[in-house]
């Protein structure tokens, strides 16, 4: 599919492989980000660079948003957590109902008590910098008084910066340093009071920056003041009007007829993870389905999908020939939001809050792997008692062709360098994120889905289980989570996407490996037949069936290279285990015939 452009734009003719954007904001619109547009924020995108010049911060970490921006953030945020939104068979008409549900309770009911909001918020910021004031000129009186350089032991301003102390006094500054290290100090010991702990967090957050650009405070400590200002409006000033909405929203609520979700002591949570546009939006009816056969109904779960408070944050048809970029411009200020939901979510898990979750969100930190990283710490997962993870192993160049048609029907468009970097990052993380789960304390019921299908129809189900026991359908499916990263984000068609070898079996067998090495049982099925012709796994000995026609000499030669000291006869009868398929039927989403 391809489309002539508007006569405003260049008339070229576009598609998925040229959709007519870059992966890189263009200088030029950098002003127009919602980041730095003055109708949200404070300082200015001319103001943002001179601050993180100063300071040696990104410029979208330096800018203070408006007090009625920060309301936005928080009115999206209690919406999505709190409130039963209505959803539909159709993508957009989740984002449709949260977008007009967050903007009639702002219009009607937040609006006229803006002016009160904006009073208080504004009172808590002289506070704070009050308090970077004091503290600058404390540190002040502390470099001027003579005093013993710094001991050799490694302090808290050291970790702040990120580096390694000498065993031997700093040349320079002295007594800058021994001052901003009791400073730090001293910060860091601010535990009690919620307002100075958000304080000491800004001050220290800046003072580290520009030490660690400059290797000294300056003597006009101004725009240090600004700044860490600007980090206490994010983060605290904006809890704090989120506190002051809750209010307004429970009356709202009863005014409008919205309906608050019900506290679970036992939460269900429903996540999907997949690269972008491999369809984890589009399974949502399958999970509607499946929360019914649980006898959980679907309208106690919070539906938690960030993408669609982009057109909440931007109207794109603003942005004129420019308008691909709108989704984009959006990026960052999402960011904010989203980890603002998430620290909002573990307040409702401390005040036992939760509702039922189901979880559709594109987030690279829960695919990064890292030595004695917790995979799973920072996932709204960790809230469930019984969890449902589902993982889409979509096709590199099907992730390209379905974002473009996603840009037609909704204005989100991506650069195919973008959406193939989304690929690798996905397939790379996904084995550690599955045994983060799978391995867990937690019951948990994982599904592999190779959406590799047409429009409207289930995927297929690549395997499925629960914690350590887990049922191979299609082992060519599971291959696929090594064999989709290896791939070229400098594709410019379907053709060029897989890098060269991508598609030998035998180099895409590192998962199942893992899966013989990690989990209790790993069986092997037909589908069609119910036939198992396979076992591998820690709790007993691997074998597989080189007779039985479920188990042809090619998924032989695969197992083999998987456990070479396996067994290659036919079963015993002690030689069982894993999930029952016909139990599995009432848990997966995805077709098996």
């Amino acid at each position: 599919m391809s489309v002539t452009e508007s006569p405003g734009d260049t008339g070229a003719e576009f598609g998925p492989w040229n959709p007519g954007l870059s992966s890189t904001i263009p200088q030029r619109l950098l002003p127009l980000s919602t980041m730095f547009r003055p109708e949200n924020v404070e300082t200015g995108f001319s103001e943002a660079r001179e601050l993180a010049a100063f300071s040696g911060l990104d410029p979208k970490d330096t800018i203070a948003f408006r007090a009625e921006r920060l309301i936005v953030h928080e009115l999206l945020i209690r919406v999505t957590a709190d409130l039963s939104v209505p959803d539909g068979p159709e993508y957009e008409e989740l984002g449709i109902n949260m977008r007009g549900m967050t903007a009639r309770i702002y219009d009607e009911h937040v609006r006229p008590r803006l002016d009160g909001l904006k009073t208080e918020h504004e009172r808590l910021v002289s506070r704070a910098r009050e308090f970077f004031a004091a503290e600058l000129q404390r540190l002040d009186q502390q470099q001027a008084s003579p005093g013993a350089a710094p001991t050799a032991k490694k302090g808290l301003l050291d970790w702040l910066l990120g580096r390694e102390r000498k065993t031997t006094s700093p040349k320079a500054f002295p007594d800058d340093r021994a001052a901003l290290e009791a400073a730090t100090a001293r910060w860091a010991g601010m535990m009690e009071d919620p307002f100075e702990v958000a304080c000491a967090n800004a001050i220290a957050t800046v003072t580290s920056a520009v030490v660690r650009t400059h290797g000294r405070l300056p003597f006009d400590k101004t725009m240090i003041v600004d700044l860490a200002a600007n980090f206490f409006i994010n983060d605290y000033g904006s809890a704090r009007l989120g506190s002051a909405l809750d209010p307004i929203i429970e009356t709202a609520s009863k005014v409008e007829g919205y309906r608050y979700l019900p506290t679970q002591t036992e939460p269900f949570v429903m996540n999907v993870k997949g690269a972008s546009a491999a369809g984890k939006s589009t399974i949502r009816p399958h999970q509607r389905a499946l929360a019914k056969k649980l006898g959980v109904p679907w309208e106690d779960f919070a539906l938690v999908s960030p993408d669609y408070w982009r057109k909440h944050l931007l109207d794109y048809g603003s942005l004129g020939a420019d308008y691909k970029y709108g989704a984009m411009l959006t990026g960052h200020e999402l960011e904010i939001i989203d980890r603002k939901l998430d620290r909002y979510m573990a307040e409702k898990a401390d005040r036992g809050t939760m509702p039922h979750l189901l979880i559709d969100r594109f987030r690279f930190d829960s695919f990064r792997t890292g030595d004695n990283q917790d995979r799973g710490s920072n996932l709204l997962t960790r809230f469930g008692h019984t969890v449902f993870m589902f993982f889409m192993v979509t096709p590199p160049p099907l992730t390209v062709e379905r974002a473009w048609k996603r840009g037609l029907t909704t204005g989100r468009y991506k650069a195919v360098d973008d959406l193939l970097h989304h690929n690798i990052e996905a397939y790379t993380g996904m084995p550690a994120l599955f045994f983060s789960w799978a391995l867990s304390d937690k019951k948990v019921h994982y599904e592999f889905l190779d959406n590799d299908v047409p429009k409207g129809e289930r995927p297929r189900t690549i395997a499925s289980g629960w914690n350590r026991r887990m049922n191979v359908y299609d082992v060519d499916g599971l291959l696929n989570i090594e064999r989709f990263r290896k791939i070229d984000v400098r594709a410019s068609g379907p053709g060029e996407v897989y890098q060269e070898g991508a598609d030998i079996l035998a180099e895409n067998l590192e998962f199942l490996r893992q899966c013989s090495e990690r989990l209790d049982q790993v069986r092997f099925v037909n589908p069609k037949t119910d036939e198992r012709y396979g076992l591998i796994g820690t709790e007993s000995g691997a074998w597989w069936d080189r007779s039985l026609s479920s188990c042809p000499d090619e998924i032989s030669d695969l197992l083999e290279g998987v456990v070479a000291d396996a067994a290659t006869h036919p079963r015993s009868d002690t030689a069982t285990g894993g999930s029952d398929i016909e139990d599995e039927m009432n848990y997966i989403i995805g077709q098996l015939h």
